[in-house]
């Protein structure tokens, strides 16, 4: 009895438009969204341009930010040295002395925050031999779910010349880095240039 007392009796509860059904998928934030809030949350910093020029003003306010000068950073890419007039170097004394490594990358990876590299932008250097400070221009159309999707996007691209060296650059977090636990681990001071 107590049963039908409650179903009758009870006070029906305003609905909360926020709550879903079980059964419905969970709304999930845009691809973007996720990368960047991922991405954030580990300390790196995101710049979104809307176009080159502005890449060349956020370029020279991090440099700014950091007290550091163009001598001070090098790139293993032709386009990027050109436009941002930049040393290209591979010689590893030269790269020994940069502060500043300024790079593109294959896939932004949004469940993680990470950056999915390869011989294709860092030649043959681990990430141990790039600078605490990187640089990383990448555009809108780069993004990965995840790491298996970004390795899969790769073996698509490069069907007939796979790119070695692949691996993924982490944003290092100052604040929550400063255990003796995370020391030596390969995580950077990263700056994603997005366009």
């Amino acid at each position: 009895m107590s049963f039908w007392k409650n179903l009758f009796n009870s006070k029906k509860e305003p609905r909360d438009e926020k709550s879903q059904s079980p059964f419905m998928p969970e709304k999930k934030d845009p691809i973007e969204i996720t990368f960047a809030h991922n991405f954030t949350e580990k300390g790196g910093r995101f710049l979104f341009t809307e176009s080159k020029k502005d890449s060349k003003k956020f370029f020279k306010k991090i440099l700014e930010e950091n007290n550091f000068k163009k001598s001070d950073v090098f790139t293993l890419d032709q386009e990027i040295s050109m436009f941002f007039e930049i040393d290209f170097t591979e010689e590893l004394f030269i790269l020994k002395k940069k502060k500043i490594a300024f790079i593109k990358c294959e896939f932004l990876i949004a469940n993680t925050g990470g950056i999915l590299i390869s011989s294709n932008q860092i030649k043959n250097l681990n990430l141990a031999q790039l600078p605490e400070y990187i640089i990383v221009e990448a555009k809108i159309n780069q993004f990965a779910n995840d790491v298996s999707e970004g390795m899969s996007k790769i073996k698509a691209f490069y069907s007939k010349n796979l790119p070695s060296n692949i691996t993924t650059l982490n944003a290092k977090n100052n604040d929550k880095e400063s255990d003796f636990l995370s020391h030596g681990n390969s995580s950077k001071n990263i700056y994603l240039l997005l366009q």
